[in-house]
Formats: C-alpha cells, structure tokens, sequence
C-alpha cells in the first residue's frame, strides 16, 4: 500500500509542477510586449462608466444621448469618439461597402458634421467643413478635376472649377 501512495502522490506533484509550469507559461505570454490581441470590438469608458471611445469591426450604429439614430450608410469598422453624454462626436474607419475611408468630427449635439473628409479608391478625395447653420465649404476632386464649392446661409452654391469664373 505505502508503494501504491508513493507512485500516486508522484504522480500528482508531476501534474501540479506541469500545472504550474504551463500557467508560469502563460503568464509570461501575456505580459509579452509582442502579445498581440484579437477582438472584434473594444468600449473605452471613463470614470463614470459612460462609453467614450468605441474600437471595432464594425462599430455600433451612431447615436445621440446613448439613444440609436439608425443604422449607418453602411457598415463602418474603426474607432468612434463620444462624448460625456454618449454623443457620437466623430470617427475615423472604413467602409465595408465602396471602399471609402472616413475621417470626420460632428458638433457638440452629434447632428452635423462640421468636418468631414472622404477618401474613395476610385474617385478621389474630398474635404467638407460645415456649421451648424449650413453654411461650408467642400473641396473636392470626385468628378477628376479639383473643385471648391462654398454655400452661403441661404443654401446658395458657388463653384470655382478650373477653367470657370471664380465666384463671386
């Protein structure tokens, strides 16, 4: 009997170092500077637990005092800023449809984006900045030429294209 306790508690001390070898294992992993992490989204809150920065694949879509505004044009995955009150305040990322890359920054209600630049593979680039009182300016190169469009505060447009009149 005292041969068969000494082969079992044997046994079990090799299962408990192998135990603790493999955590030690694991343990050095994860605080490896060359960890990588994989996730399909992160929520970054602040103190007071409200959402302030959303990581993801796609993001959520956008919304006004932690309540949906309804989907977005598309699916859209990259990083999205809120604000204290759970406004969504701007972002930067990709659609999934057309390609197009994102960057803009919306005004402190979330309804207008009063900057707002677009990147498409296929047609160029354009840059957009807005008040709150419709009155902006857009600078564009979407049609393969550039062009700058300003709109006054009645909703009038003004163009300048190379080889047209300026505006007035």
């Amino acid at each position: 009997m005292s041969r068969a306790l000494s082969i079992t508690a044997l046994a079990l001390s090799l299962v408990a170092l192998a135990a603790c070898g493999w955590t030690a294992w694991r343990q050095q992993q994860a605080q490896s500077p060359d960890r990588v992490l994989h996730a399909r989204g992160l929520i970054i809150r602040d103190g007071q637990g409200q959402a302030r920065v959303i990581l993801g694949a796609p993001v959520p879509d956008p919304t006004r005092s932690e309540k949906a505004l309804g989907p977005r044009a598309a699916p859209l995955s990259g990083v999205v800023l809120l604000g204290p009150d759970g406004t969504e305040r701007g972002g930067y990322g990709t659609l999934d449809t057309g390609g197009e890359a994102i960057l803009t920054l919306d005004d402190a209600s979330g309804a207008t984006e009063v900057f707002k630049v677009v990147a498409n593979p296929d047609r160029g680039a354009t840059l957009m900045v807005k008040h709150q009182n419709n009155t902006g300016a857009m600078l564009t190169s979407w049609q393969g030429a550039p062009e700058l469009l300003f709109v006054d505060e009645t909703g009038r447009s003004f163009y300048v294209r190379p080889g047209m009149p300026s505006a007035p």
